[in-house]
Protein backbone atom coordinates (compact mmCIF):
# COMPACT_ATOMS: atom_id res chain seq x y z
CA UNK A 1 0.00 0.00 0.00
CA UNK A 2 3.00 2.31 0.78
CA UNK A 3 3.82 2.62 -3.07
CA UNK A 4 0.70 3.16 -4.38
CA UNK A 5 0.28 5.94 -1.65
CA UNK A 6 3.35 7.58 -3.08
CA UNK A 7 1.67 7.17 -6.10
CA UNK A 8 -1.11 9.07 -4.79
CA UNK A 9 0.68 11.87 -3.60
CA UNK A 10 2.96 12.53 -6.45
CA UNK A 11 -0.20 12.69 -9.24
CA UNK A 12 -1.61 15.25 -6.63
CA UNK A 13 1.21 17.13 -6.52
CA UNK A 14 1.43 16.87 -9.75
CA UNK A 15 -2.04 18.71 -10.67
CA UNK A 16 -1.55 21.14 -7.87
CA UNK A 17 2.04 22.39 -9.72
CA UNK A 18 -0.16 22.51 -13.06
CA UNK A 19 -3.63 24.14 -11.72
CA UNK A 20 -0.66 26.72 -10.33
CA UNK A 21 0.75 26.94 -13.89
CA UNK A 22 -2.23 27.38 -15.37
CA UNK A 23 -3.75 30.08 -13.48
CA UNK A 24 -6.19 31.65 -15.68
CA UNK A 25 -5.23 35.84 -14.26
CA UNK A 26 -3.11 37.82 -12.47
CA UNK A 27 -4.28 39.13 -8.55
CA UNK A 28 -3.72 42.12 -7.05
CA UNK A 29 -5.61 43.64 -4.11
CA UNK A 30 -7.15 46.59 -5.69
CA UNK A 31 -7.96 47.97 -9.14
CA UNK A 32 -7.88 52.04 -9.56
CA UNK A 33 -8.96 53.13 -6.39
CA UNK A 34 -8.96 56.50 -7.86
CA UNK A 35 -11.19 56.20 -10.51
CA UNK A 36 -14.27 55.17 -8.63
CA UNK A 37 -16.69 52.91 -10.10
CA UNK A 38 -16.63 51.53 -13.72
CA UNK A 39 -19.90 52.43 -15.84
CA UNK A 40 -22.60 49.60 -15.30
CA UNK A 41 -22.30 49.76 -19.20
CA UNK A 42 -18.87 48.67 -19.57
CA UNK A 43 -18.09 45.46 -20.79
CA UNK A 44 -14.73 44.19 -19.33
CA UNK A 45 -15.32 40.87 -19.64
CA UNK A 46 -13.69 39.29 -22.54
CA UNK A 47 -10.21 41.26 -24.76
CA UNK A 48 -12.87 41.49 -27.09
CA UNK A 49 -15.31 43.47 -25.25
CA UNK A 50 -12.48 45.63 -24.41
CA UNK A 51 -11.08 46.24 -27.24
CA UNK A 52 -14.43 47.02 -28.91
CA UNK A 53 -15.60 49.10 -25.60
CA UNK A 54 -12.39 51.31 -25.65
CA UNK A 55 -12.49 51.85 -29.30
CA UNK A 56 -15.64 52.85 -29.26
CA UNK A 57 -15.68 55.17 -26.16
CA UNK A 58 -12.81 57.13 -27.70
CA UNK A 59 -13.77 57.70 -30.85
CA UNK A 60 -16.90 59.52 -29.13
CA UNK A 61 -14.07 61.48 -27.15
CA UNK A 62 -15.22 59.72 -23.17
CA UNK A 63 -11.85 59.19 -22.88
CA UNK A 64 -12.45 59.32 -19.36
CA UNK A 65 -14.70 56.18 -19.19
CA UNK A 66 -12.29 54.49 -21.89
CA UNK A 67 -9.61 55.03 -18.81
CA UNK A 68 -11.75 52.33 -16.59
CA UNK A 69 -9.85 50.05 -19.26
CA UNK A 70 -6.30 50.44 -18.23
CA UNK A 71 -4.65 49.35 -15.29
CA UNK A 72 -3.32 52.68 -13.53
CA UNK A 73 -1.91 50.73 -10.36
CA UNK A 74 1.63 52.47 -11.09
CA UNK A 75 -0.45 56.04 -10.87
CA UNK A 76 -1.09 57.74 -7.39
CA UNK A 77 -4.75 57.30 -6.98
CA UNK A 78 -5.17 61.29 -6.38
CA UNK A 79 -3.59 60.75 -10.15
CA UNK A 80 -5.45 58.56 -12.05
CA UNK A 81 -8.91 60.57 -13.34
CA UNK A 82 -6.98 63.31 -14.44
CA UNK A 83 -3.55 61.22 -15.99
CA UNK A 84 -6.06 57.92 -16.87
CA UNK A 85 -8.33 60.13 -19.20
CA UNK A 86 -5.02 61.72 -20.80
CA UNK A 87 -3.40 58.72 -21.48
CA UNK A 88 -6.60 57.11 -22.49
CA UNK A 89 -6.55 59.74 -25.47
CA UNK A 90 -2.79 59.26 -26.23
CA UNK A 91 -3.54 55.56 -26.15
CA UNK A 92 -6.34 55.98 -28.54
CA UNK A 93 -4.02 57.91 -30.96
CA UNK A 94 -1.22 55.03 -30.94
CA UNK A 95 -3.84 52.28 -31.56
CA UNK A 96 -4.79 54.66 -34.84
CA UNK A 97 -1.54 55.30 -35.77
CA UNK A 98 0.94 52.58 -35.35
CA UNK A 99 -0.99 49.41 -34.34
CA UNK A 100 -3.04 47.03 -36.67
CA UNK A 101 -5.66 45.51 -33.92
CA UNK A 102 -5.28 41.68 -34.58
CA UNK A 103 -9.02 41.17 -33.99
CA UNK A 104 -8.44 37.20 -34.60
CA UNK A 105 -6.97 36.51 -31.70
CA UNK A 106 -9.12 38.99 -29.06
CA UNK A 107 -11.38 35.80 -27.73
CA UNK A 108 -14.94 36.61 -27.15
CA UNK A 109 -14.45 34.70 -23.86
CA UNK A 110 -13.40 35.28 -20.31
CA UNK A 111 -10.97 32.81 -20.16
CA UNK A 112 -9.27 34.26 -23.38
CA UNK A 113 -9.09 31.25 -25.54
CA UNK A 114 -8.80 31.02 -29.01
CA UNK A 115 -9.03 27.40 -31.24
CA UNK A 116 -6.20 27.14 -33.16
CA UNK A 117 -3.74 24.50 -34.27
CA UNK A 118 -1.85 22.42 -31.59
CA UNK A 119 1.85 23.81 -32.45
CA UNK A 120 0.20 27.70 -32.04
CA UNK A 121 1.25 28.81 -28.77
CA UNK A 122 -1.39 31.52 -29.12
CA UNK A 123 -4.26 29.61 -29.74
CA UNK A 124 -6.35 26.59 -28.13
CA UNK A 125 -5.23 27.61 -24.14
CA UNK A 126 -6.46 29.82 -21.71
CA UNK A 127 -4.97 32.67 -21.44
CA UNK A 128 -4.67 35.49 -18.93
CA UNK A 129 -2.51 37.81 -21.08
CA UNK A 130 -2.58 38.65 -24.97
CA UNK A 131 0.16 40.57 -26.86
CA UNK A 132 -1.68 42.89 -28.94
CA UNK A 133 1.54 44.85 -30.79
CA UNK A 134 5.07 45.27 -30.35
CA UNK A 135 6.78 48.95 -30.74
CA UNK A 136 10.41 50.60 -31.01
CA UNK A 137 11.24 52.74 -28.14
CA UNK A 138 14.87 53.57 -26.96
CA UNK A 139 15.96 51.46 -29.33
CA UNK A 140 13.97 47.79 -27.79
CA UNK A 141 10.47 46.91 -28.51
CA UNK A 142 7.89 47.32 -25.81
CA UNK A 143 4.79 45.29 -25.57
CA UNK A 144 1.19 46.18 -25.57
CA UNK A 145 -0.70 43.93 -23.82
CA UNK A 146 -4.46 43.24 -22.74
CA UNK A 147 -4.27 41.47 -18.79
CA UNK A 148 -6.68 39.45 -16.60
CA UNK A 149 -6.87 40.63 -13.87
CA UNK A 150 -8.97 39.79 -10.40
CA UNK A 151 -8.75 42.72 -8.12
CA UNK A 152 -9.22 40.70 -4.52
CA UNK A 153 -10.77 37.42 -3.56
CA UNK A 154 -14.73 38.34 -3.63
CA UNK A 155 -14.18 40.50 -7.36
CA UNK A 156 -15.03 39.02 -10.73
CA UNK A 157 -11.71 38.83 -13.17
CA UNK A 158 -11.80 41.60 -15.23
CA UNK A 159 -9.45 42.49 -18.92
CA UNK A 160 -7.52 45.51 -19.22
CA UNK A 161 -4.70 47.51 -20.92
CA UNK A 162 -1.59 45.94 -18.27
CA UNK A 163 -0.02 48.82 -15.98
CA UNK A 164 3.67 48.20 -17.69
CA UNK A 165 1.48 49.40 -21.43
CA UNK A 166 0.04 52.17 -19.31
CA UNK A 167 3.75 53.20 -18.10
CA UNK A 168 5.45 53.42 -21.85
CA UNK A 169 1.93 55.21 -23.35
CA UNK A 170 3.62 58.67 -22.56
CA UNK A 171 6.58 57.70 -24.06
CA UNK A 172 5.22 56.15 -27.17
CA UNK A 173 2.72 59.01 -27.98
CA UNK A 174 5.83 61.40 -27.43
CA UNK A 175 7.52 59.20 -30.56
CA UNK A 176 4.59 58.03 -32.84
CA UNK A 177 1.69 61.32 -31.54
CA UNK A 178 1.18 63.72 -34.23
CA UNK A 179 4.11 65.68 -35.53
CA UNK A 180 4.14 69.82 -34.97
CA UNK A 181 4.16 70.02 -38.75
CA UNK A 182 0.54 68.00 -38.50
CA UNK A 183 -0.70 70.27 -35.69
CA UNK A 184 -0.52 72.84 -38.51
CA UNK A 185 -2.22 71.10 -40.89
CA UNK A 186 -5.89 72.71 -41.99
CA UNK A 187 -8.79 71.11 -40.38
CA UNK A 188 -9.69 69.68 -43.94
CA UNK A 189 -6.83 67.71 -44.46
CA UNK A 190 -7.05 66.15 -40.47
CA UNK A 191 -10.12 64.16 -41.48
CA UNK A 192 -10.81 60.82 -41.79
CA UNK A 193 -10.35 59.80 -45.80
CA UNK A 194 -10.80 55.89 -46.06
CA UNK A 195 -8.89 52.79 -44.53
CA UNK A 196 -8.52 54.10 -41.14
CA UNK A 197 -6.03 56.79 -43.36
CA UNK A 198 -6.30 61.07 -42.96
CA UNK A 199 -6.45 63.15 -46.26
CA UNK A 200 -3.22 64.03 -45.23
CA UNK A 201 -1.72 60.85 -45.83
CA UNK A 202 -3.55 59.83 -49.27
CA UNK A 203 -1.89 63.55 -50.77
CA UNK A 204 1.61 63.20 -48.47
CA UNK A 205 2.47 59.69 -49.28
CA UNK A 206 2.44 59.90 -52.77
CA UNK A 207 4.20 63.00 -53.53
CA UNK A 208 6.83 61.61 -50.95
CA UNK A 209 7.63 58.69 -52.96
CA UNK A 210 7.96 60.57 -56.46
CA UNK A 211 10.57 63.09 -54.09
CA UNK A 212 12.34 60.14 -52.68
CA UNK A 213 12.49 58.59 -56.71
CA UNK A 214 13.23 62.12 -57.75
CA UNK A 215 16.27 62.52 -55.28
CA UNK A 216 17.69 58.94 -56.05
CA UNK A 217 17.67 58.93 -59.69
CA UNK A 218 20.00 61.93 -59.55
CA UNK A 219 22.19 60.02 -57.23
CA UNK A 220 22.12 57.32 -59.42
CA UNK A 221 23.26 58.72 -62.61
CA UNK A 222 26.08 60.29 -60.36
CA UNK A 223 27.43 57.66 -59.14
CA UNK A 224 27.18 55.43 -62.61
CA UNK A 225 29.00 58.69 -64.13
CA UNK A 226 31.79 58.84 -60.99
CA UNK A 227 32.34 55.13 -61.90
CA UNK A 228 33.43 55.98 -65.74
CA UNK A 229 34.96 59.44 -65.50
CA UNK A 230 36.97 59.25 -62.26
CA UNK A 231 41.01 59.10 -62.39
CA UNK A 232 41.91 56.05 -60.32
CA UNK A 233 40.56 52.46 -60.91
CA UNK A 234 39.78 51.98 -57.32
CA UNK A 235 37.45 54.97 -57.44
CA UNK A 236 35.74 54.43 -60.66
CA UNK A 237 35.10 50.78 -58.87
CA UNK A 238 33.44 52.55 -55.95
CA UNK A 239 30.98 54.52 -58.10
CA UNK A 240 30.16 51.36 -59.87
CA UNK A 241 29.51 49.13 -57.06
CA UNK A 242 27.68 51.54 -55.22
CA UNK A 243 25.61 53.46 -57.60
CA UNK A 244 22.45 50.92 -57.01
CA UNK A 245 22.66 50.71 -53.34
CA UNK A 246 23.29 54.30 -52.93
CA UNK A 247 19.67 55.03 -55.53
CA UNK A 248 18.11 52.44 -53.10
CA UNK A 249 19.08 53.55 -49.59
CA UNK A 250 18.53 56.83 -49.74
CA UNK A 251 14.90 56.61 -51.64
CA UNK A 252 14.45 54.05 -48.45
CA UNK A 253 15.51 56.89 -45.67
CA UNK A 254 13.50 59.61 -47.26
CA UNK A 255 10.63 57.54 -47.18
CA UNK A 256 11.61 56.29 -43.97
CA UNK A 257 12.31 59.82 -42.10
CA UNK A 258 9.19 61.36 -43.85
CA UNK A 259 6.75 58.70 -42.54
CA UNK A 260 8.40 58.42 -39.49
CA UNK A 261 9.56 62.16 -38.43
CA UNK A 262 7.94 64.38 -40.74
CA UNK A 263 4.76 63.07 -41.19
CA UNK A 264 3.96 59.86 -38.94
CA UNK A 265 1.19 57.94 -40.60
CA UNK A 266 -1.22 56.05 -39.66
CA UNK A 267 -1.16 51.93 -38.58
CA UNK A 268 -2.34 50.66 -41.91
CA UNK A 269 0.38 52.46 -43.70
CA UNK A 270 3.21 52.56 -41.03
CA UNK A 271 2.07 48.12 -41.51
CA UNK A 272 2.98 48.09 -45.02
CA UNK A 273 5.91 50.45 -45.58
CA UNK A 274 7.84 49.63 -42.80
CA UNK A 275 8.79 46.31 -43.84
CA UNK A 276 9.11 47.45 -47.51
CA UNK A 277 12.04 50.17 -45.92
CA UNK A 278 13.68 47.12 -44.46
CA UNK A 279 13.40 45.43 -47.28
CA UNK A 280 14.86 48.39 -49.33
CA UNK A 281 18.21 48.44 -46.81
CA UNK A 282 18.74 44.68 -46.86
CA UNK A 283 18.22 45.05 -50.67
CA UNK A 284 20.90 47.58 -50.63
CA UNK A 285 23.14 46.31 -48.57
CA UNK A 286 23.26 43.10 -50.12
CA UNK A 287 23.78 44.48 -53.88
CA UNK A 288 26.57 46.23 -52.16
CA UNK A 289 28.16 43.13 -50.95
CA UNK A 290 27.21 41.60 -54.77
CA UNK A 291 28.50 44.51 -56.62
CA UNK A 292 31.92 44.57 -54.87
CA UNK A 293 32.52 40.77 -54.45
CA UNK A 294 32.17 41.19 -58.61
CA UNK A 295 34.56 43.56 -58.96
CA UNK A 296 36.96 41.79 -56.76
CA UNK A 297 36.72 38.78 -59.08
CA UNK A 298 36.63 40.69 -62.25
CA UNK A 299 40.01 41.91 -61.16
CA UNK A 300 41.84 38.34 -60.53
CA UNK A 301 40.06 36.63 -63.22
CA UNK A 302 41.38 36.25 -66.17
CA UNK A 303 38.19 37.22 -68.64
CA UNK A 304 39.91 36.52 -72.16
CA UNK A 305 38.48 33.16 -73.57
CA UNK A 306 41.10 33.36 -76.24
CA UNK A 307 43.77 33.51 -74.13
CA UNK A 308 42.29 30.75 -71.74
CA UNK A 309 41.84 28.54 -74.65
CA UNK A 310 45.74 28.10 -74.96
CA UNK A 311 46.14 24.32 -73.90
CA UNK A 312 49.32 25.50 -71.23
CA UNK A 313 46.26 27.59 -69.67
CA UNK A 314 44.69 24.36 -68.09
CA UNK A 315 45.05 26.01 -64.70
CA UNK A 316 43.67 29.67 -65.37
CA UNK A 317 40.72 27.91 -67.25
CA UNK A 318 40.19 25.60 -63.79
CA UNK A 319 41.00 28.93 -61.48
CA UNK A 320 38.35 31.34 -63.30
CA UNK A 321 35.35 28.57 -63.17
CA UNK A 322 36.08 28.35 -59.26
CA UNK A 323 36.10 31.88 -59.09
CA UNK A 324 32.89 31.94 -61.17
CA UNK A 325 31.76 29.08 -58.70
CA UNK A 326 32.41 31.24 -55.69
CA UNK A 327 30.47 34.63 -56.72
CA UNK A 328 28.15 32.17 -58.07
CA UNK A 329 28.20 30.87 -53.95
CA UNK A 330 28.51 33.86 -52.46
CA UNK A 331 25.58 35.71 -54.14
CA UNK A 332 22.90 32.28 -53.22
CA UNK A 333 24.07 33.14 -49.36
CA UNK A 334 24.03 36.95 -49.75
CA UNK A 335 20.45 36.42 -50.48
CA UNK A 336 19.66 34.01 -48.44
CA UNK A 337 20.76 36.01 -45.43
CA UNK A 338 19.05 38.98 -46.76
CA UNK A 339 15.78 37.13 -47.00
CA UNK A 340 16.54 35.99 -43.39
CA UNK A 341 16.64 39.60 -42.31
CA UNK A 342 13.79 40.46 -44.02
CA UNK A 343 11.37 37.45 -42.55
CA UNK A 344 12.93 38.40 -38.97
CA UNK A 345 12.09 41.81 -39.28
CA UNK A 346 8.70 41.34 -40.22
CA UNK A 347 6.55 41.24 -36.59
CA UNK A 348 5.06 37.73 -36.51
CA UNK A 349 3.21 38.54 -33.63
CA UNK A 350 0.19 40.99 -34.81
CA UNK A 351 -2.26 39.50 -37.29
CA UNK A 352 -0.87 41.58 -40.34
CA UNK A 353 2.53 40.20 -40.21
CA UNK A 354 0.70 36.65 -39.92
CA UNK A 355 -0.94 37.39 -43.43
CA UNK A 356 2.21 38.79 -44.75
CA UNK A 357 4.23 35.47 -43.80
CA UNK A 358 1.33 33.39 -45.23
CA UNK A 359 1.14 35.30 -48.44
CA UNK A 360 4.43 35.37 -48.60
CA UNK A 361 4.44 31.44 -48.04
CA UNK A 362 1.69 30.92 -50.69
CA UNK A 363 3.49 33.24 -53.40
CA UNK A 364 6.84 31.60 -52.79
CA UNK A 365 4.86 28.39 -53.81
CA UNK A 366 3.19 29.82 -57.18
CA UNK A 367 6.72 31.33 -57.96
CA UNK A 368 8.69 28.33 -56.99
CA UNK A 369 6.63 25.94 -59.45
CA UNK A 370 6.85 28.96 -61.89
CA UNK A 371 10.10 29.25 -61.70
CA UNK A 372 11.47 25.81 -61.36
CA UNK A 373 13.35 26.30 -65.20
CA UNK A 374 15.27 28.74 -63.73
CA UNK A 375 16.35 27.21 -60.36
CA UNK A 376 17.37 24.19 -62.40
CA UNK A 377 19.46 26.27 -63.99
CA UNK A 378 20.61 28.21 -60.96
CA UNK A 379 21.68 24.21 -59.48
CA UNK A 380 22.78 23.06 -63.15
CA UNK A 381 25.59 26.33 -62.85
CA UNK A 382 26.78 25.25 -59.49
CA UNK A 383 26.96 21.64 -60.46
CA UNK A 384 29.14 22.62 -63.52
CA UNK A 385 31.35 25.05 -61.27
CA UNK A 386 31.63 22.01 -58.98
CA UNK A 387 32.05 19.22 -61.84
CA UNK A 388 34.35 21.55 -64.09
CA UNK A 389 32.82 19.49 -66.97
CA UNK A 390 32.90 22.62 -69.28
CA UNK A 391 35.11 25.32 -67.56
CA UNK A 392 35.57 29.05 -69.07
CA UNK A 393 37.83 28.74 -71.73
CA UNK A 394 37.18 25.30 -72.67
CA UNK A 395 36.95 24.53 -76.30
CA UNK A 396 33.92 22.31 -77.17
CA UNK A 397 31.25 21.00 -79.98
CA UNK A 398 28.05 22.41 -79.33
CA UNK A 399 25.03 21.29 -81.87
CA UNK A 400 28.26 21.05 -84.97
CA UNK A 401 29.78 24.22 -83.99
CA UNK A 402 33.45 24.82 -83.05
CA UNK A 403 32.88 26.92 -79.49
CA UNK A 404 34.82 28.32 -76.56
CA UNK A 405 33.00 28.75 -73.19
CA UNK A 406 32.91 32.83 -72.47
CA UNK A 407 30.72 32.62 -69.55
CA UNK A 408 29.56 30.83 -67.02
CA UNK A 409 26.12 32.72 -65.79
CA UNK A 410 23.27 31.32 -63.38
CA UNK A 411 21.07 30.65 -66.32
CA UNK A 412 22.73 30.22 -68.94
CA UNK A 413 26.29 29.69 -71.13
CA UNK A 414 27.66 31.74 -73.03
CA UNK A 415 29.53 30.35 -76.13
CA UNK A 416 31.82 32.11 -78.69
CA UNK A 417 31.51 30.33 -82.05
CA UNK A 418 34.75 30.71 -84.48
CA UNK A 419 33.10 32.88 -86.71
CA UNK A 420 32.73 35.62 -84.07
CA UNK A 421 29.02 34.91 -83.26
CA UNK A 422 27.81 33.56 -79.44
CA UNK A 423 25.24 31.16 -78.60
CA UNK A 424 23.26 31.15 -75.37
CA UNK A 425 22.53 27.78 -74.07
CA UNK A 426 20.22 26.60 -70.90
CA UNK A 427 22.76 25.58 -68.44
CA UNK A 428 20.94 22.80 -67.71
CA UNK A 429 22.11 21.19 -71.20
CA UNK A 430 25.94 20.97 -70.03
CA UNK A 431 24.31 18.92 -67.06
CA UNK A 432 21.63 16.21 -68.75
CA UNK A 433 22.94 16.23 -72.54
CA UNK A 434 26.35 14.67 -73.86
CA UNK A 435 28.64 17.52 -75.45
CA UNK A 436 32.00 17.16 -76.99
CA UNK A 437 34.85 18.90 -74.72
CA UNK A 438 38.36 18.90 -76.85
CA UNK A 439 39.80 20.93 -73.68
CA UNK A 440 39.77 18.27 -71.04
CA UNK A 441 42.41 16.47 -69.79
CA UNK A 442 44.79 15.58 -72.74
CA UNK A 443 44.20 18.50 -75.14
CA UNK A 444 46.13 17.16 -77.83
CA UNK A 445 44.19 15.54 -80.42
CA UNK A 446 44.48 14.40 -83.77
CA UNK A 447 42.44 15.32 -87.06
CA UNK A 448 41.41 12.65 -89.16
CA UNK A 449 41.49 14.00 -92.89
CA UNK A 450 39.55 11.25 -95.09
CA UNK A 451 40.43 10.77 -99.13
CA UNK A 452 38.87 8.20 -101.41
CA UNK A 453 42.11 7.86 -104.40
CA UNK A 454 42.06 5.56 -107.10
CA UNK A 455 41.96 1.79 -106.83
CA UNK A 456 46.15 2.22 -108.55
CA UNK A 457 46.85 4.74 -106.30
CA UNK A 458 50.58 4.42 -104.74
CA UNK A 459 49.51 4.86 -100.96
CA UNK A 460 53.24 4.50 -99.97
CA UNK A 461 54.25 7.64 -101.98
CA UNK A 462 51.17 9.48 -100.62
CA UNK A 463 52.50 8.46 -97.03
CA UNK A 464 55.68 9.96 -98.02
CA UNK A 465 54.06 13.32 -99.31
CA UNK A 466 52.16 13.49 -96.04
CA UNK A 467 54.86 13.09 -93.47
CA UNK A 468 56.84 15.65 -95.49
CA UNK A 469 53.92 18.07 -94.98
CA UNK A 470 53.79 17.46 -91.60
CA UNK A 471 57.73 17.94 -91.31
CA UNK A 472 56.86 21.28 -92.70
CA UNK A 473 54.61 22.01 -90.39
CA UNK A 474 55.29 24.38 -86.90
CA UNK A 475 56.31 22.28 -84.08
CA UNK A 476 53.54 24.16 -81.77
CA UNK A 477 50.99 22.58 -84.03
CA UNK A 478 52.17 19.30 -84.79
CA UNK A 479 52.47 17.47 -81.48
CA UNK A 480 52.51 14.64 -80.69
CA UNK A 481 54.41 13.88 -83.60
CA UNK A 482 54.34 10.33 -83.45
CA UNK A 483 50.30 9.95 -83.49
CA UNK A 484 50.97 10.74 -87.19
CA UNK A 485 49.38 8.10 -89.15
CA UNK A 486 48.01 6.57 -92.69
CA UNK A 487 45.84 4.04 -93.12
CA UNK A 488 43.40 2.62 -95.66
CA UNK A 489 40.41 2.22 -94.35
CA UNK A 490 38.23 0.93 -97.11
CA UNK A 491 37.58 0.31 -100.67
CA UNK A 492 35.02 0.18 -102.83
CA UNK A 493 33.66 0.60 -106.83
CA UNK A 494 35.01 4.04 -106.37
CA UNK A 495 38.26 4.05 -104.90
CA UNK A 496 39.87 3.52 -101.83
CA UNK A 497 39.23 5.46 -98.89
CA UNK A 498 42.35 6.47 -96.72
CA UNK A 499 42.61 8.03 -93.59
CA UNK A 500 45.40 10.68 -92.72
CA UNK A 501 45.69 11.19 -88.87
CA UNK A 502 47.17 14.64 -88.62
CA UNK A 503 48.47 15.13 -84.00
CA UNK A 504 47.28 18.78 -83.36
CA UNK A 505 48.68 20.49 -80.46
CA UNK A 506 45.87 22.78 -79.66
CA UNK A 507 42.28 22.30 -80.50
CA UNK A 508 42.12 26.14 -81.41
CA UNK A 509 44.53 25.29 -84.28
CA UNK A 510 43.58 22.21 -84.99
CA UNK A 511 41.15 22.80 -87.77
CA UNK A 512 43.47 25.42 -89.44
CA UNK A 513 45.86 23.01 -89.28
CA UNK A 514 43.60 20.20 -91.06
CA UNK A 515 42.29 22.59 -93.90
CA UNK A 516 45.90 23.29 -94.33
CA UNK A 517 47.35 19.70 -94.76
CA UNK A 518 44.22 18.63 -96.70
CA UNK A 519 45.17 21.36 -99.41
CA UNK A 520 48.92 19.98 -99.53
CA UNK A 521 47.61 16.52 -99.52
CA UNK A 522 45.21 16.95 -102.50
CA UNK A 523 47.99 19.35 -104.89
CA UNK A 524 50.41 16.33 -103.97
CA UNK A 525 47.85 13.78 -104.98
CA UNK A 526 47.52 16.03 -108.30
CA UNK A 527 51.27 16.18 -109.08
CA UNK A 528 51.54 12.32 -108.58
CA UNK A 529 48.79 11.69 -110.94
CA UNK A 530 50.48 14.16 -113.42
CA UNK A 531 53.53 12.29 -113.10
CA UNK A 532 53.39 10.44 -116.40
CA UNK A 533 54.67 6.74 -115.47
CA UNK A 534 51.05 5.86 -115.32
CA UNK A 535 50.15 5.15 -111.85
CA UNK A 536 46.51 6.71 -111.45
CA UNK A 537 46.22 8.69 -107.93
CA UNK A 538 42.91 10.51 -108.34
CA UNK A 539 39.39 8.69 -109.08
CA UNK A 540 38.03 9.21 -112.11
CA UNK A 541 35.34 11.24 -113.24
CA UNK A 542 31.80 9.96 -113.85
CA UNK A 543 31.62 8.97 -117.94
CA UNK A 544 35.57 9.61 -117.97
CA UNK A 545 37.46 6.93 -119.30
CA UNK A 546 40.07 5.35 -116.90
CA UNK A 547 42.86 5.43 -119.14
CA UNK A 548 41.98 8.59 -120.95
Amino acid sequence: MRPARILVLLLAVTFACTATAQEAWFEQAELNPGMGPAPVTLDRRTPMAVMENFVYLTSRGHFSEAAHLMDLSDLAPADQATQGTSRAEQLSVLLERKVVIPWSELADRPDGWVSGAQNDNTTGRVRRSILIDRMELDNHQVPLRLNRIKPGPDAEPVWLFSRQSVDNIPRLFQTYGPTKLESTLPAWARVPAFWGMYLWEVIFVPLLLLLAFAVSLPAYRTMSKFGISADHRWLRFVGRASRWPVAIALFATLVGIGTSRVLVVSGLLDAILTPLIVIAYVTAATLALVLVMDEIFDRISQSDPNELAAPENADKRSLATTISAARKFLIVVAVLVGGAIIIGSINRSTTFGLSVLASAGALTIILGFAAREVLGNILASVQIALNRSARIGDQLIFEGHFCTVERIKFTYVQLLVWNGTRLIVPVSYFVKDPFENWSIEDHAMVRPIEMTLAQTADVDALRTAFFHILDKEDDSDVAPRDKAAVHVTGQDAFGIKIRFEVPAASPSTGWDLECRVREALQAAAQRLDRAGDGTRMLPTSPGEHPDA
